[in-house]
């Protein structure tokens, strides 16, 4: 057992903090997403449903960062869920500019049972991985975020242009 061991600790060791949140991520919403696609929607829908429960309106850049989705793909599942009239886009009369969201009444029958059952979910993830390992994980992933998002006003440092194949010919 002890070379096994020493084997599979240092292979532990080897992976990436990416790859073990993305693997993680995807364990953690694999077993909801089936409940999920049981009510009718998508993972994205839900989140979107998610995050306007309990909000009055959004607006929609605010929304996007928190569903993590950028825009184009945030307005193609707005455009679907108000044509299944789960949420409602307003514009305010002080502010023409912007466009809110709000969730509808239909949206929010939709999403209490699974925002209950995601509750549900979390205890139940807390309870396997224990109170405290949950916790300091949770801090952990906190401190993560907060250190890997910017500041407003800062930019993240750009890649590097490709040179294209044109320009070695130059």
């Amino acid at each position: 057992m002890g070379a096994a061991h020493h084997q599979q600790d240092q292979h532990h060791a080897d992976e990436s903090l990416v790859e073990l949140v993305a693997r993680a991520n995807h364990l953690l919403a694999e077993g909801f997403e089936e409940e999920v696609k049981w009510h009718g929607l998508s993972a994205t829908e839900w989140r979107v449903l998610a995050a306007l429960s309990g909000r009055e309106g959004i607006a929609m850049t605010e929304l996007a960062e928190l569903v993590l989705f950028k825009q184009p793909t945030l307005t193609k599942a707005i455009d679907r869920m108000e044509r299944a009239q789960l949420v409602q886009r307003r514009t305010p009369s002080d502010d023409r500019r912007r466009t809110l969201v709000y969730l509808t009444e239909r949206g929010r029958r939709t999403s209490a049972p699974l925002l209950l059952r995601a509750r549900q979910h979390d205890s139940s993830l807390d309870r396997a991985l224990g109170e405290v390992q949950s916790r300091e994980l949770k801090s952990a992933l906190h401190e993560l975020i907060a250190r890997l998002t910017p500041r407003p006003g800062e930019t993240r440092p750009r890649r590097p242009a490709r040179p294209r194949p044109h320009d070695a010919d130059a």
